[in-house]
């Protein structure tokens, strides 16, 4: 669980300093630049967010929805940069990314809905912590690419 609640920080502080930089620059940027950057910074930070937020919290019914509404949250935010008819462009990955997030976290605790032979819980929880410290990294290197591209 720490190891989770670090991550999350980690990559939630990584997505407020992509979201100021590209706040700050993204008039500098035509239109179509501006809806890939918001498609991959959408896509990819909702679906970790979601994904965190689905390891960390309990389950209950209501926690299925906050995850997703993380999701619409965060590409409502990125989807705001663009023009109003494109910013649902930013919605819809951000819903996307927020689904999957569900889904991948809700695999890796029972790995059994996806018919998986995994009978093990120590098996379970190493995979677990492979996998989010890949999605770590998978987000920390979008976000550079992204920080990079930005300097250019």
């Amino acid at each position: 669980m720490l190891l989770i609640l670090v991550l999350l920080m980690w990559n939630v502080g990584e997505m407020v300093y992509i979201y100021g930089v590209f706040r700050k620059k993204h008039f500098l940027f035509e239109d179509r630049y501006t809806k890939a950057m918001c498609m991959a910074m959408s896509t990819i930070s909702s679906f970790i967010l979601a994904l965190y937020l689905n390891l960390l919290l309990p389950v209950h019914l209501v926690t299925y929805f906050l995850p997703l509404f993380a999701g619409v949250w965060v590409g409502w935010q990125f989807g705001s940069f663009m023009k109003a008819p494109a910013s649902l462009n930013g919605m819809y990955n951000g819903i996307l990314g927020g689904i999957m997030g569900m889904m991948f976290g809700a695999v890796l605790q029972n790995p059994a809905l996806c018919n998986i032979p995994i009978e093990t819980e120590a098996l379970i929880n190493s995979n677990l912590v492979r996998l989010i410290i890949f999605c770590a990294a998978l987000h920390t290197l979008v976000h550079h690419f992204i920080r990079y591209s930005l300097t250019k």
